[in-house]
């Protein structure tokens, strides 16, 4: 079982004598166990602001309970001390970084280099984080903010914060790098940037949130390599460390991504229930698109697996939810997974509609991988429909999609398996699906050869 340690906002409450009864004593009970992790920090600090002559005194020394209540006392002063500057530092936080993301990369990496302004943890913290917002977003952007962070983190004071906790500084650095090299088809530099944070971490204070975050992004990089199946087991983890920390939201972002990697992997009907307990879990009001990317993926997964009519329903369910989100991509996949669902149904008419839609809308963007993946499901009907000549028409517009940039080598010699087949009429849907399936774990790591099943 993974221990629990106080955060921050718990010492704070703490030291400000705000923590509930209960909570007090656990804070308390917890620093005086003698906890490597915690202990070393307050020992630390204590060191710092007191001198090396200072020493609590032991507590199994029977003769010194009024010198250990003492020392205690001084220490939750000391705390309080420490937290009001590090919530001064918080509140300077967001203008320091505005002020140093609006200089040009070398005056930047300058004032990161030689200013103390810029060299707190606050700061630090604010732009990692940053990096990591923009993981959906602009990539390279992201890759920036990250090396940025990692540059501003080398230059902290370990005596000042702990040691200890600038290594997990670093260590989520070197993770949300990771992260962002991912998120840019990078997998070899992602790959690189997490084993020097799992490294780093294991260096740190052993805070189990900071081993969890890190356990989760490698899970990530493990399912753009195609290794759904050791992402799913990996997040069992992840998701037991949540657990212990009774952080029920995290839990359940870790059980919707194990869902949609068992999904990928062709388990549709073991991630149903967990998708369904993770959802359980959210906090649908903190993060709605995630709520409604986990009830999408639902509603994908039920139909995978022959519940069609019901997945079909969820999806009514959902209509207003995808509304609420202006961007293209959100109605897109609301089109996409109406057709596939329509398609199981046998509303043949329907399903071509919105996948033929699918298709234009993906390749007006320049998406060819996705494109590709759209034809194949369109393919997949009109063979199952006996419509061999719309079949033809398909594979020979796969030209077209030979030619997009997202389309690695790999991939590309997949697809013209399907287009052969597809002109000998030997094609069949166990086919199509099988090279569906080869596409999604190789989106990210065309290093993944494409094998028959």
């Amino acid at each position: 079982m993974v221990e629990r340690h106080p955060d921050r906002m718990a010492l704070e409450q703490f030291s400000r004598g705000e923590a509930s009864g209960d909570e007090e004593r656990w804070v308390e009970d917890h620093l005086r166990s003698g906890c490597a992790v915690c202990q070393r920090e307050v020992d630390s600090a204590l060191v710092r602001m007191l001198g090396p002559d200072f020493a609590l005194p032991a507590a199994e020394d029977p003769g010194s309970a009024d010198e250990v209540d003492a020392g205690w006392d001084r220490l939750v002063a000391l705390l309080e001390k420490r937290l009001a500057l590090a919530a001064a530092e918080r509140r300077e936080a967001p203008r320091l970084v505005a002020e140093l993301l609006g200089c040009a990369p070398r005056e930047r990496e300058i004032r990161a280099r030689s200013s103390g302004l810029f060299q707190t943890l606050a700061v630090c913290e604010l732009v990692i984080e940053k990096s990591f917002d923009e993981r959906f977003g602009d990539n390279s952007r992201a890759i920036e903010l990250a090396e940025l962070g990692l540059l501003l983190a080398a230059q902290l004071d370990g005596e000042r914060y702990g040691r200890s906790v600038v290594k997990d500084l670093q260590a989520r650095a070197w993770a949300y790098l990771g992260n962002a090299r991912r998120m840019a088809f990078d997998l070899p530099g992602a790959e690189e940037a997490l084993a020097q944070a799992e490294r780093l971490v294991e260096t740190g204070s052993a805070d189990p949130l900071e081993e969890a975050r890190i356990l989760d992004l490698r899970a990530s990089l493990l399912s753009d390599q195609g290794r759904f199946e050791q992402a799913a087991e990996l997040l069992d983890l992840v998701i037991d460390i949540y657990d212990n920390l009774r952080e029920p939201h995290r839990k359940g972002r870790a059980m919707v991504s194990k869902g949609l990697f068992l999904g990928y992997a062709g388990w549709p009907e073991e991630a149903i229930p967990v998708i369904r307990r993770g959802l359980a879990l959210l906090d649908w009001e903190a993060e709605p698109r995630l709520v409604l990317m986990a009830r999408h993926n639902l509603a994908w997964c039920l139909n995978d697996c022959g519940r069609g009519q019901e997945a079909w329903e969820l999806l009514q369910r959902l209509r207003h939810a995808y509304s609420e989100f202006d961007d293209p991509w959100t109605r897109l996949r609301f089109v996409w997974l109406s057709g596939l669902i329509q398609a199981n149904l046998g509303h043949v008419a329907a399903a071509e509609e919105n996948l033929n839609e699918v298709r234009g809308l993906l390749l007006a963007e320049g998406r060819g991988y996705d494109a590709a993946l759209a034809t194949l499901d369109a393919a997949e009907l009109y063979l199952r429909a006996g419509r061999s000549a719309e079949v033809k028409r398909l594979a020979g517009e796969m030209f077209t999609l030979f030619l997009s940039k997202d389309i690695h080598r790999q991939a590309t010699a997949a697809l013209a398996v399907f287009q052969q087949a597809a002109e000998m009429e030997t094609a069949t849907p166990r086919l199509i699906r099988d090279i569906a399936t080869y596409l999604r774990r190789a989106r990210r790591n065309p290093a993944l050869r494409y094998a028959p099943a």
